[in-house]
């Protein structure tokens, strides 16, 4: 049974991690992590630049999205919060190491950019 599940699992996750790689990351993230050779605190420096500048869009998207929600703003920003939290759980555990705090990080930025580009497309 396991034997079946894992390549499912696997298959899963890296379906879910391609909708956020279709919008692409900036051209001057990659180029951050092209020329960090797996440095931790480099990269860890990439994506913190990466995750304001997709916060900022985030907002942007957010806040357009909410003007021409007309009566359902409550909805919208109940949603939000929602998803909010959502970050919050799966995002932010207990970290114990620089290694895992980039890891956290990367999982803000990916789930920061898929919520953007949902708030985009609406």
């Amino acid at each position: 049974m396991m034997r079946f599940l894992m390549p499912v699992i696997f298959s899963m996750a890296v379906l879910g991690s391609t909708s956020v790689l279709a919008q692409g990351y900036s051209d001057e993230y990659n180029k951050c992590l092209n020329t960090s050779y797996g440095q931790t605190e480099t990269v860890k420096k990439c994506v913190e630049k990466e995750l304001k500048n997709q916060e900022k869009l985030l907002n942007k998207y957010y806040k357009n999205y909410l003007k021409n929600s007309g009566n359902n703003q409550s909805n919208v920003e109940q949603q939000h919060q929602l998803w909010l939290k959502r970050v919050n759980q799966q995002c932010y555990l207990k970290v114990t190491s620089s290694l895992l705090k980039v890891k956290q990080e990367k999982c803000i930025l990916e789930m920061t950019m898929e919520r953007a580009y949902y708030y985009q497309i609406k």
